[in-house]
């Protein structure tokens, strides 16, 4: 839930990483003339902090077997409503909790204040600096009264959880057109506390519909304790404040914002109660985590050695388009790559074999296809090619064959002695995601991308995939970016990814026109002391 989140993922920088505080002067002024209650008069909603409201809330919120899907306790005098979705874990919403015309000077505060976009494997959308210190009026007026006895008492009667004093984490994000937040759990320690609640208070439009997106997605778990999908959602709602215990198994999501005005976005404040980390909550090293299913990882097999290297030069031309044959152009792809590490082949098949690789990679194909997870790692379609796909079958198995890889020896100067391969689909909210469970084997990517955009409803005539729709493939190191291969027609890309370097294939938003489809390989050098032997 709240997006200022830091996730074990080996790409994840955290959104706070790098922002300086505030300076003295900034925490000085402020320059919003607005009317607001002190820190002494500034209060929620009154009626929850009656014994009517408490006693109701907590005994459902506590109460692990509720029956009923949904909770609800509310007064009608002043619209106060407090909230439990039962289910996958229980998590709160209360309506109506502050002033209205404070949250209105709140976020014009807000506005005023220097944002960063956020943009990595795991999201996309804008934050504040942390507000810890920042002093203008109202956010040091939220900030001091959500660390103040009488919140946090509060926050402990209706959850039944022990807060610690002195802890709390608070920022402001963004969440514009395309933006969002993908599967994570918020388990995170610091030291003897750990982070207890999640909250979020929303500030959007009074106005925001389910279609504008980026609601609160919650995950069902399976037996092992993994996301499975989305069973539970809340949308935002100007003036209300939804929350949960966190824990290894409360996965969730901030859904892609689509507006259709570019100009409407989601805001919102977040951050963390922190307690005592107890014997439920203690570890959060690997061991205490099952291990994760070996599909996860694409298999490795031995090259196919059914044709002898004298019959290569026949194999190739019969795939391959005739411009990247020759041992002249050969050797200047070598150069290359060997300076580069990377080299892009466009146009790399036949016409006519890419033309029945497309029409065979139709909807009929990938309705046999199976949706990859875990949620918190990846999400997409994967095929295996059918005896009815001719042509893709075939090709398939000269790709994982010992030819294909005598001609990347001629391209990289590599040997390689095994591959994994996998036939792969990226649709509207697909993605993967680096995790310290998850590293790929360092070794040569090979990826043919086979765009389909005729059959999506694309313009045939559309040639550049744009960097907003997301779908690339980012390759980084150190957290660092090193290198983005977009999908592109018939193109074969070769990036030597070698221990330290990390990829994920970015979130395929809303706003892209078509799938992302591609033949994903990797391909593992001979260990050199095979290559000594053989010399």
């Amino acid at each position: 839930m709240p997006e200022n989140v830091k996730q074990r993922t080996a790409s994840d920088d955290g959104p706070n990483s790098g922002d300086s505080a505030p300076s003295s002067e900034k925490r000085a002024r402020s320059s919003i003339a607005v009317s607001v209650p002190s820190t002494q008069t500034l209060g929620i909603n009154r009626w929850y902090l009656s014994d009517e409201f408490t006693d109701a809330y907590r005994k459902a919120f506590t109460n692990i077997d509720l029956g009923d899907p949904l909770f609800s306790v509310k007064q009608e005098q002043n619209d106060g409503e407090g909230i439990i979705i039962s289910s996958p874990f229980h998590t709160g919403k209360l309506r109506s909790i502050f002033p209205k015309e404070f949250l209105c000077g709140l976020k014009n505060e807000l506005s005023a204040l220097n944002w960063h976009e956020r943009l990595n494997d795991l999201y996309w959308f804008h934050q504040t600096d942390d507000l810890a210190l920042n002093g203008r009026q109202h956010i040091k007026a939220l900030r001091d009264y959500l660390s103040g006895e009488e919140f946090v008492g509060f926050m402990e009667r209706i959850t039944g959880t022990e807060l610690a004093r002195g802890y709390l984490d608070l920022a402001a994000q963004r969440y514009k057109k395309g933006n969002h937040l993908l599967c994570h759990d918020d388990d995170v320690h610091r030291g003897k506390l750990t982070r207890k609640i999640a909250y979020i208070i929303y500030l959007v439009d009074e106005g925001w519909s389910d279609s504008d997106g980026g609601a609160l997605g919650l995950f069902d778990s399976d037996k092992n304790r993994y996301p499975t999908e989305v069973v539970s959602r809340i949308l935002p709602e100007f003036n209300s404040m939804g929350f949960f215990l966190t824990g290894m198994a409360s996965y969730h999501t901030v859904e892609e914002v689509t507006v259709s005005d570019p100009k409407q976005e989601r805001w919102s404040v977040t951050g963390w109660f922190y307690g005592p980390a107890t014997s439920d909550n203690a570890s959060s090293d690997d061991s205490s985590i099952p291990p994760l299913p070996s599909s996860v990882l694409p298999q490795i097999l031995p090259l196919d050695e059914s044709h002898i290297a004298s019959e290569d030069q026949t194999e190739w031309a019969k795939w391959i388009s005739p411009d990247y044959l020759g041992q002249a152009v050969q050797c200047q792809i070598q150069d290359t790559f060997l300076e580069q590490s990377s080299v892009e082949l466009r146009n790399f098949l036949r016409p006519e074999i890419y033309a029945s690789v497309v029409d065979e990679l139709g909807e009929p194909f990938w309705g046999l296809a199976q949706l990859q997870g875990p949620a918190h790692l990846r999400k997409y379609l994967e095929a295996q090619p059918l005896s009815a796909c001719r042509v893709t079958e075939k090709l398939s198995t000269f790709f994982r064959s010992a030819s294909f890889g005598r001609l990347l020896t001629a391209l990289t100067s590599l040997g390689f002695a095994g591959a994994s391969q996998q036939i792969r689909k990226f649709k509207h909210g697909h993605y993967t995601l680096i995790h310290d469970q998850a590293i790929e084997p360092a070794g040569l990517d090979v990826i043919l991308s086979v765009q389909n955009a005729a059959q999506e409803g694309d313009d045939a005539s559309t040639s550049e995939w744009e960097e907003t729709w997301g779908g690339a493939i980012h390759y980084i190191a150190d957290k660092d970016e090193l290198l983005r291969v977009s999908p592109e027609k018939n193109s074969l890309s070769l990036v030597l990814r070698d221990e330290g370097t990390l990829r994920f294939v970015k979130y395929l938003n809303h706003m892209a026109p078509c799938a992302r489809q591609d033949i994903s390989m990797v391909f593992i050098e001979t260990p050199s002391s095979d290559v000594d032997a053989s010399e």
